[in-house]
């Protein structure tokens, strides 16, 4: 059987667009890998199914997602960079993200401890905020369209893609669009009333959260009427009833972000942004790195008998344990960050010995009668000595103590194991350090030989090595932008270089210095490169010149040449002359349109009639049209009368023309 070929691959759209290969293929379009020859970078060109293409309601939908998209600005979103129709092909040209989506993640890697799940997320509710902020609602938030490209921040390069189901806030909404949603993540009133808001899309932000924590959705079944009725009438499950490790708190927050009723979510995502954050400076460093634990003991209601379901492959359905008549079951052991937990105390270990009884030894003759009875004191005294020293020994004597290790120097693992042997609870707090590497013990709150108790807790400081930050990706940004982005990352904006640039607008950054993904120590400057726009070029002086070749030499200088629809009288320039240009000579922009203004040339006046007129009338009248009069006397011109003229009545000549009058 022979694979499809999409007759697209190959072909150069728009002529400006080439397709190499085919990335996804969806409901209403397809997305190739393709390259801007214009510009000579790699694009996403996402290309609507033809038979959508030829109806008009899907081909303004597919516009509204580029022009939606394109008022999004952000890092943490797929940019829009150009929309456009060839031959029946309807186009969007985005930006190429290589990587993965969170969908591979949550296949591959799910359920992740609370740290990673927020380190996901929280690009995704930024993106969302900048969203709201416009009033742009995305209504279509799922693991495929959240997309992690590759580098060594991968916070950095988390984006939000496809709003192609994307609203202005409060803009009205057809029911059929809900079609086009992913039913696993819809809100209730998406279902119920076809509307939306921000509160929507937080709706989904807490389905993710909840898929990221336990490697399942929260609503799952393959029926998508199903599916939508436990969106409406259902409600989310526990998180912690699945994955017992997610710390409490993470899981209020996920019930109150997927509430059913929109008023109990946080209103948008700039207070749902607030709210991860909160989280995460809140959680201590062992509850955000907890590896997460299912759990495989479901407890049912009591009965007669204490029943117990045990899940896992080969696990007996159910097994019948006996009453304990008010003392609790014990608590099974469990295994934590550090290794094994006994089962004791909460936090601690117990260690308990039973009382012993002395045996029974059949009864002796009384011998030696006075003497018998001292020793038989005696004996009692040192019996009970020897009780008492036992009872310290094992309550607050060597029996329940250990002295501390040495474990600054160690690894983690190396430094538990130690605290282990010594049955001590090893507590692990982080902190950066310049000299210790990553994961070693820069220190203890204990010092070595000191006699513990079983069970102290130990605070270890292991070193997460050089406080570092990966330096953002920030070409695209403007400068106030990349103050922010770099304000996240703990680092600062350095020196600004500016430099002409014809593919990047003027006051965007070109480049950073050093480039994304360089790890830096907190504070460090970032030094960027500042486009200025294309460089300019010299505006050649035009004037005198003809029309042919004022605009021939202006186009030669790469400036665009607009002549003036109306032509205007010059005495000193020729007709079809250049009489003026704007701008001038000097410097522009390459492209600017510079407007020349052709020359009539001088403007004529028409010679009248002056034969037979006395000549200081004719010459008056002359005059005052701008001629030069010349008087020629005829026989001595005692009548002064004008007799002839140079100029034939009704000629037209320029201003200053001579004209020569003969005089009788």
């Amino acid at each position: 059987m022979t694979s499809f070929v999409d007759p697209l691959l190959g072909r150069v759209v728009d002529q400006r667009y080439r397709v190499d290969d085919e990335l996804a293929r969806g409901g209403m379009a397809t997305v190739f890998r393709a390259r801007d020859l214009r510009l000579d970078r790699p694009v996403a060109l996402k290309v609507m199914r033809g038979d959508l293409a030829r109806d008009d309601t899907f081909v303004r939908r597919f516009v509204h997602e580029a022009r939606a998209a394109a008022r999004l600005q952000h890092p943490h979103i797929v940019s829009v960079y150009d929309q456009g129709e060839d031959e029946g092909t309807v186009f969007l040209a985005m930006e190429l993200v290589d990587g993965r989506t969170l969908r591979d993640v949550i296949r591959d890697g799910a359920p992740l401890s609370t740290r990673a799940a927020l380190r996901l997320l929280v690009p995704v509710a930024e993106a969302l905020a900048a969203a709201h902020a416009v009033g742009m609602v995305h209504r279509d938030v799922k693991p495929e369209n959240v997309l992690l490209g590759y580098g060594p921040s991968s916070r950095s390069t988390v984006k939000v893609a496809d709003f192609g189901l994307a609203r202005v806030e409060g803009a009205g909404h057809a029911t059929t669009e809900l079609l086009w949603a992913t039913v696993a993540y819809l809100a209730p009133e998406q279902v119920e009333h076809g509307t939306s808001d921000p509160r929507t899309d937080v709706y989904a932000v807490g389905l993710l959260l909840f898929e990221l924590l336990t490697g399942r959705k929260a609503f799952p079944g393959a029926d998508p009427v199903r599916v939508a009725y436990e969106h409406v009438h259902g409600g989310v499950p526990h998180v912690r009833d699945l994955v017992p490790s997610v710390p409490a708190a993470v899981e209020r927050l996920i019930l109150r972000a997927s509430a059913s009723d929109p008023g109990d979510r946080p209103e948008d995502g700039t207070a749902l942004l607030a709210e991860l954050r909160q989280l995460e400076r809140s959680l201590s460093d062992a509850e955000l790195d907890a590896a997460p634990v299912r759990e495989e003991t479901i407890t049912v209601p009591a009965t007669d008998d204490l029943t117990q379901l045990v899940g896992g492959p080969g696990a007996s359905h159910t097994r019948q344990l006996p009453r304990t008549h008010g003392i609790p079951p014990a608590r099974p052991a469990s295994a934590g960050p550090g290794g094994p937990v006994h089962a004791g105390r909460d936090g601690g270990y117990a260690r308990t010995t039973g009382n012993r009884v002395p045996s029974r030894r059949p009864d002796r003759p009384r011998r030696g009668g006075r003497a018998a009875g001292w020793v038989l004191g005696l004996l009692l005294l040192l019996l009970l000595a020897a009780a008492g020293y036992g009872y310290w020994y094992l309550t607050s004597g060597p029996a329940v103590h250990s002295p501390m290790p040495v474990v600054v120097g160690l690894t983690e693992d190396e430094a538990r194991t130690a605290l282990d042997g010594e049955e001590l609870d090893p507590v692990v707090r982080r902190a950066y350090s310049e000299t210790v590497p990553d994961g070693v013990v820069l220190a203890a709150d204990q010092d070595p030989g000191t006699e513990l108790r079983h069970g102290t807790d130990v605070t270890l400081t292991v070193s997460r090595g050089p406080e570092r930050y990966a330096v953002p990706r920030l070409d695209g940004l403007t400068l106030d932008q990349v103050r922010a982005e770099l304000e996240e990352e703990q680092l600062t904006l350095g020196e600004q270089l500016r430099e002409f640039s014809d593919a990047v607008p003027k006051d965007v950054v070109v480049r950073s210095d050093p480039e994304a993904g360089t790890p830096l120590p907190p504070g460090s400057p970032v030094t960027v490169v500042v486009s200025d726009g294309p460089a300019p070029v010299d505006v050649p002086d035009v004037r005198g010149r003809t029309q042919e070749e004022a605009t021939a030499a202006l186009q030669q200088a790469q400036l665009t040449v607009e002549v003036a629809p109306d032509r205007v009288f010059d005495d000193a320039v020729p007709e079809g002359s250049v009489v003026s240009q704007d701008p001038g000579p000097g410097q522009a922009q390459r492209g600017t349109t510079v407007r020349i203004v052709i020359s009539k040339g001088p403007e004529l006046v028409e010679v009248p009639d002056v034969v037979g007129r006395q000549f200081d009338r004719a010459a008056e009248e002359l005059t005052q049209l701008g001629l030069e009069v010349v008087r020629e006397d005829v026989r001595g011109g005692f009548f002064g009368t004008v007799r002839d003229q140079s100029v034939k009545p009704g000629e037209k000549v320029p201003p200053g023309t001579r004209i020569v009058l003969a005089v009788v």
